[in-house]
């Protein structure tokens, strides 16, 4: 599998994540659904290398972070060494400034992918549209420096004027510059 086929399988199933009570923080969801399903499917696809945040873990990869890449069994999920040293590849810097993504990950032909996920809530009827805007902005970042880019915007809540026929030209448009956008609608 290359990273094209890893990104698609990733996000259909981070599409079929039904939110929920559980989910009511990016936290969680990043930890319980983002890093679990990315991390199952490198154990399927070896050839794939996943990246996640190390949560203050400090197990690292064995004997070495390099070796491990090709043997599964020798990773550990959220390497702090792993996690360093895909800064490498996986971030996007612009104008003197570092952007960092969620979760990353890398195929054997160096291809990379990137996913970024971003928690916003509807608030008295008014829409999260500047945090909105800052997402969408990583992501396009992202899609600067990155094959494949997947951004996860969990939206709580609804306005009572809905401008849901604009959705799906939006994200086509994404899929232009090289951007899947997913959204997980909640209302709890």
């Amino acid at each position: 599998m290359n990273i094209h086929g890893f990104g698609e399988a990733l996000g259909q199933r981070i599409a079929a994540t039904r939110l929920g009570a559980r989910f009511l923080d990016e936290k969680t969801f990043e930890k319980e659904v983002l890093v679990k399903t990315a991390w199952e499917l490198s154990r399927a696809n070896p050839e794939i290398r996943v990246f996640t945040h190390p949560w203050k873990r400090k197990a690292e990869c064995q004997p070495t972070c390099e070796a491990a890449g090709r043997n599964f069994r020798n990773r550990v999920e959220g390497c702090p060494a792993c996690w360093k040293r895909s800064k490498k590849r996986n971030v996007a810097d612009v104008f003197g400034m570092r952007n960092n993504f969620d979760v990353a990950a890398v195929d054997q032909a160096e291809g990379s992918l990137v996913v970024e996920v971003k928690w916003l809530r509807f608030k008295e009827n008014k829409g999260p549209n500047s945090e909105f805007q800052r997402f969408v902005g990583q992501c396009a970042l992202a899609a600067a420096a990155n094959d494949v880019v997947i951004g996860v915007c969990g939206l709580w809540g609804r306005r009572e004027k809905q401008l849901d026929e604009h959705e799906k030209p939006f994200q086509e448009a994404l899929e232009k510059v090289g951007v899947r956008l997913v959204v997980l609608r909640g209302w709890a």
